[in-house]
């Protein structure tokens, strides 16, 4: 084989080789959109981001959440506190947070490809972390989830909400 065949060859190897993840990156996304539905009806990155906050907020209403929450929290899950309290999805699971109801406002929603942040403002209704009671004045909060493997998971959620 001639030298700049080879050169050629090589090009076009490392070319496809850097194409490929792109390419599997852009489809993984195109599988993102497509499983926003809610009810079977496609819905924006804004609403999907709504729609994922609030099926983790209702799920620690449940007096047991952690069967709803080890699949939905994604491995490298983190939780930051105001009082500086941070865990890992490990922690988080032996002591979930309880509430009774809560109230959603000033979402902004931004997504790339798999990845969606949200803030938001929330008042909950009979907050418990650790046995300690939160205030129920609003409180801006932040959450991010991934989709992979064909889920949505959360990636990890910061509140800055006060003991009471």
């Amino acid at each position: 084989m001639k030298p700049h065949r080879i050169l050629i060859t090589a090009a076009v190897t490392i070319m496809l080789a850097c194409a490929a993840p792109a390419l599997a990156s852009a489809d993984t996304a195109k599988q993102a959109t497509a499983s926003m539905k809610i009810n079977g009806q496609q819905v924006s990155s804004a609403a999907w981001g709504r729609h994922l906050v609030s099926t983790f907020l209702d799920m620690l209403k449940a007096d047991d959440p952690t069967p709803e929450l080890t699949p939905f929290l994604n491995p490298v899950f983190q939780i930051q506190r105001t009082n500086g309290v941070r865990q890992d999805k490990a922690a988080y699971l032996e002591n979930p947070s309880h509430l009774n109801g809560f109230d959603l406002s000033q979402f902004r929603v931004t997504r790339s490809g798999t990845t969606i942040v949200v803030t938001y403002w929330i008042a909950v209704q009979g907050l418990l972390v650790q046995g300690v009671q939160y205030t129920a004045a609003p409180n801006p909060s932040m959450a991010t989830f991934q989709f992979g493997g064909g889920e949505w998971t959360m990636l990890s959620y910061a509140n800055f909400n006060k003991p009471s």
